[in-house]
């Protein structure tokens, strides 16, 4: 049986981080881990030497043979330290790494696809969580309003001062790369993170529109890793994810995308639906008859019903639980997880 990159990963990978007292000693025990393997220990060496130090000048390979590779390591600075650690378990779980950009120069010219750009990933978004809270930004609730159609949760950040926050960017040298997205000719500059529809978390700055960093893909492993980082920005997100799984996202996301072709029938306005604990609304207003703010008991049912109907045509229709009710001219639906 031919197996799977990242199945071949953890099957090789016979010890974790707890086994080691120190970054420093996993660290090594990786290198020999690797030591057979070009691709990997290229791409764990990129991750170390980047991570060495804040102006991204020295490198480890330059460390004398008289000092052990564990030693250099754990002299870091802590904040340096965790971030290397996380950028590093994220590359064993997921088998890439982001790697420094090369500048080169030549005269041959020619269109790079997307698909050939490498984003941030899992390790980078922490270190943007701990600028929104060097910014002094915690616990943030996910915005309704402003919450883009594909995203389930978003998490929005406005008029932050730029000067400030190109600084803070710059204690991070895995967030130095993405300072060219932060316009030098605006005094302010929006950031945002969120959870999209697709299970995708996605990240980075906003101005017309999101201009993104980077995204990973959630699992049951990314998101219980997400529920363990203690900086306080992720305080409203850990809130939310502590009591859904992957699947129960990937619900979620069709719930919001299929319910925006839902037409219950005539009405003035709908809300921007609204995810909390498990629960995922949508607001009409202006439809069927109602009589001093109350809507006619036959159209409640009637509504009812259709919306049932509809609901048994969808695949996820037996994963649910549903509550219809009227209120001063406005109809809710809401849809609960079971």
């Amino acid at each position: 049986m031919i197996k799977k990159y990242l199945q071949f990963i953890k099957e090789s990978f016979e010890k974790t981080r707890e086994d080691f007292n120190s970054l420093g000693e996993w660290v090594e025990y990786l290198y020999e881990l690797y030591s057979n393997d070009e691709e990997k220990l290229s791409n764990l060496k990129s991750i170390v030497n980047r991570n060495f130090n804040s102006k991204g000048s020295d490198s480890l390979e330059e460390v004398g043979s008289d000092i052990r590779l564990a030693n250099a390591i754990n002299i870091l600075e802590d904040n340096v330290k965790e971030e290397m650690e996380s950028i590093i378990s994220d590359f064993i779980q997921n088998g890439v790494t982001e790697k420094e950009p090369v500048i080169s120069t030549s005269t041959d010219l020619e269109q790079i696809t997307e698909s050939e750009i490498t984003k941030a990933g899992r390790g980078i978004f922490h270190s943007f969580l701990k600028t929104l809270t060097a910014l002094g930004q915690k616990e943030k609730k996910s915005e309704v309003e402003r919450c883009p159609e594909n995203f389930l949760l978003f998490y929005f950040y406005e008029n932050l001062e730029a000067e400030v926050v190109k600084q803070i960017f710059g204690r991070f040298q895995s967030l130095v790369p993405y300072l060219e997205h932060i316009d030098y000719g605006k005094n302010e500059v929006s950031l945002y993170f969120g959870v999209k529809c697709d299970g995708e978390l996605e990240y980075g700055v906003y101005y017309d529109g999101p201009i993104a960093f980077g995204s990973f893909k959630l699992n049951q492993t990314v998101i219980k890793w997400l529920n363990n980082i203690e900086a306080k920005s992720a305080f409203s997100l850990k809130k939310e994810l502590v009591n859904l799984s992957y699947a129960d996202i990937i619900t979620l996301g069709k719930i919001k995308s299929e319910m925006s072709q839902y037409n219950p029938g005539y009405h003035e306005k709908r809300l921007k639906p609204e995810l909390r604990d498990r629960v995922i609304s949508f607001g009409y207003q202006g439809i069927g008859k109602w009589d001093n703010g109350k809507l006619d008991e036959a159209e409640l049912m009637n509504l009812k019903n259709n919306f049932v109907t509809w609901l048994l045509s969808k695949s996820w229709g037996g994963k649910v639980l549903i509550s219809v009710n009227p209120n001063s001219y406005w109809l809710y639906i809401h849809i609960k997880l079971k």
